[in-house]
C-alpha cells in the first residue's frame, strides 16, 4: 500500500493534487491520503474530510508526524498544489518493482509558459537527475524503510525532505517518473 502525504505549509490549495490521486486511490493503489497542516486552517480541514483524506496538524511538526502516522510500505509525498501527470500510477508501480528501495522523483513541468519556466525545469530536473538534489515541487515516491533510516529524529519542515541519507540511493539509480504539473496560484 502507498500513502500520500500532501504538505500544505505552502498556502496553496491542494484539489489539484488531490485530484491527482483520485483514480490511484480507486484503484486501491493509493491505500491512503494524509494532509499535513501546520496551520490547523479550517478550509483544509474541511477540503480534507470531504476528500476522505486524514488531517494532521500538530504545527511545525505535522509533515514529520504523517510521515509517521503514514501506514503505507511506500511514501508519496507531494507540496500542495502539484498535480501529478495522467498515469502517474503505473510509472510509480514499476518503479517500485524495479528498482525496490531507491527513491523516485518526478519530472518539474511548469504551467507558466516562456523561456523562463522552461529554463526553471531544466534547472530543476537537471538537479535531480545529475546531483540528486530533488525539489518538493517534484514530489518523491520513497520506501518506508528508506524513509526512517534516512531520517532524522525531531520536527523536519517540508523543505528539508529526508535526502541526506537517500541522495546517494537516488544518484545511483538516476530515476525519474511521470511529469508533476507544478501550478503556484
Amino acid at each position: 500500500m502507498l500513502s500520500a502525504i500532501i504538505d500544505v505549509a505552502n498556502g496553496l490549495d491542494p484539489i489539484a493534487t488531490f485530484a491527482s490521486l483520485t483514480d490511484a486511490a480507486t484503484d486501491g493503489f493509493v491505500g491512503e491520503v494524509i494532509v499535513a497542516d501546520p496551520r490547523a486552517s479550517a478550509a483544509i480541514a474541511e477540503i480534507a474530510e470531504e476528500a476522505g483524506a486524514r488531517l494532521v496538524s500538530v504545527g511545525d511538526g505535522s509533515f514529520a508526524r504523517a510521515c509517521a502516522e503514514a501506514r503505507g510500505d511506500w511514501l508519496l509525498l507531494l507540496r500542495s498544489g502539484a498535480r501529478l501527470e495522467t498515469g502517474w500510477q503505473r510509472a510509480a508501480w514499476r518503479h517500485i518493482n524495479a528498482h525496490g528501495d531507491h527513491a523516485g522523483w518526478f519530472r518539474l513541468s511548469l504551467k507558466a509558459s516562456g523561456l523562463g519556466a522552461r529554463l526553471e525545469e531544466a534547472r530543476a530536473n537537471l538537479g535531480a537527475r545529475l546531483c540528486g538534489r530533488v525539489r518538493a515541487e517534484q514530489g518523491l515516491l520513497i520506501s518506508r524503510r528508506v524513509y526512517d533510516g534516512g531520517s532524522a529524529p525531531g520536527p523536519r519542515p517540508f523543505g528539508a525532505w529526508p535526502l541526506r541519507r537517500v541522495e546517494a540511493r537516488i544518484l545511483a539509480e538516476r530515476l525519474a517518473l511521470q511529469k508533476v504539473y507544478w501550478n503556484p496560484r
